[in-house]
């Protein structure tokens, strides 16, 4: 632990930057003959379990670990909710002029209000002001919450409402329009995933499983666990609309998915985490949110004018390099002046 901080989620959450990077050039810049390869298809689903779903059970981990009040949680959501919208301005700020001046005929009102991560962050933290409230650290409810939550992303399909305002504000919630990315429903279990795991691991002793034998185990299992549902997985964290809105199922399979590949995680980072380009990552994770948003935001207007239109995986490597590169620089000036400011 370093500045209070665990390095290993650091470091989960700096791969998960770059993952997510790479994702968004091949969901937005790559054309679909491209992201439908057989390349193309590994690639969303290495932007797909490793990225969304670690951010969000990191980020409820850490709201059980912080001990905010359900005040504080309100507050907070209130702000990133805040901040969410206006990131979906300014990512789309290209595509908003090119419509005000006649350049496309579009409806730009599901791009301002598309639910991303961070609307989806906003919402999930008034949720959670009241699961801290009324739930508080009793595990079984909690456990029984998620697999709720998890079923009624599925479910809730089923009732599917068409235009007008409340398109809008169900898509919050459930998945009832294309501009629904991370609605709550399933994707508020993993925050609550995170959450319970806090108190799972204060109430339990589980240092026994870093013993050899259970690292040869655990690395066994592993690798049967990827051989006999690999193939589900990509199929279903590649195709977009089943990927955010996914059953229960899938929902289990990323979170054994997540169990494995966190604990390997933190025993690369035991070994390799002083190395320079660990820590370069692990700088990453510590600067999600301005990286995250600094690459949305050049990303989301260079689409405009390129939209699914580089059928080079070599320009999209460039592209991608190039983005993370930029990102890297800006966050990174950004937070020496902060610190200078203090």
């Amino acid at each position: 632990m370093t500045s209070n901080r665990f390095t290993t989620f650091d470091l989960l959450k700096g791969i998960a930057v770059i993952l997510m990077i790479q994702v968004h050039i091949i969901e937005l810049f790559a054309t679909q003959g491209v992201s439908h390869s057989i390349a193309g298809k590994m690639l969303m689903f290495l932007g797909g379990p490793p990225v969304a779903p670690v951010f969000l059970i990191v980020f409820g981990f850490f709201i059980a670990r912080n001990n905010k009040s359900p005040l504080q949680l309100l507050k907070r959501g209130a702000i990133v909710l805040i901040i969410g919208l206006l990131l979906n301005i300014a990512l789309n700020f290209n595509l908003i002029i090119s419509v005000f001046f006649g350049k496309y005929q579009i409806d730009v009102l599901p791009y301002i209000f598309g639910v991303d991560i961070l609307i989806n962050a906003g919402i999930v933290l008034f949720i959670m002001a009241l699961i801290k409230h009324f739930v508080k650290q009793s595990i079984v409810p909690l456990i029984l919450l998620i697999l709720l939550a998890a079923f009624l992303g599925k479910y809730l399909l089923s009732f599917l409402i068409e235009g007008g305002i409340k398109q809008y504000f169900l898509a919050v919630f459930y998945g009832t329009s294309w501009w629904s990315y991370f609605p709550v429903f399933p994707w508020f279990t993993y925050t609550l995933a995170g959450y319970t795991f806090f108190y799972i691991v204060q109430k339990t002793d589980i240092k026994f499983i870093y013993q050899i034998k259970y690292r040869i185990i655990f690395g066994v299992l592993f690798i049967l666990f990827l051989l006999f549902t690999f193939k589900y997985a990509i199929n279903t964290a590649s195709d977009l609309p089943l990927y955010y809105h996914h059953d229960l199922v899938f929902f289990l399979w990323v979170i054994v998915f997540i169990a494995f590949y966190a604990y390997f995680a933190h025993e690369i980072e035991n070994v390799l985490g002083s190395t320079v380009i660990f820590k370069f990552i692990k700088w990453l994770g510590k600067n999600v949110t301005l990286v995250y948003i600094i690459q949305w935001i050049i990303i989301g207007n260079i689409a405009t004018a390129i939209y699914r239109s580089i059928t080079s995986f070599w320009l999209l490597l460039l592209c991608f390099s190039a983005v993370l590169a930029i990102s890297t620089l800006l966050a990174f000036l950004m937070e020496k002046f902060q610190k200078a400011k203090l």
